[in-house]
């Protein structure tokens, strides 16, 4: 019973997505009832909230690690021209 309604919901998941791939989501599946229709519709915007998260999350990231990139390459910089008077100097 359990695997049926599992597999049903599934089906009507993935037939959702493949109809809906502009993101207007206007399918309508048809011959389901109530409960069936708002679980899956729960988990479309669920996962749209999801992945919009991730999104922000990798923006953050990518803009953490550039400037760290940028800081360590500064740094990096500022020391070996450090170096390269310490080694005049000693010349």
């Amino acid at each position: 019973m359990l695997e049926n309604i599992i597999s049903e919901w599934i089906k009507y998941i993935n037939r959702y997505y493949e109809v809906n791939r502009d993101d207007k989501y206007q399918y309508e599946i048809p011959d389901i009832d109530n409960q069936l229709r708002n679980d899956m519709l729960e988990f479309v915007e669920a996962n749209k909230s999801l992945m919009q998260k991730q999104a922000n999350t990798s923006s953050i990231t990518q803009s953490y690690s550039n400037s760290q990139a940028y800081y360590t390459e500064t740094s990096i910089q500022e020391g070996s021209q450090g170096f390269d008077c310490m080694i005049d100097d000693h010349h």
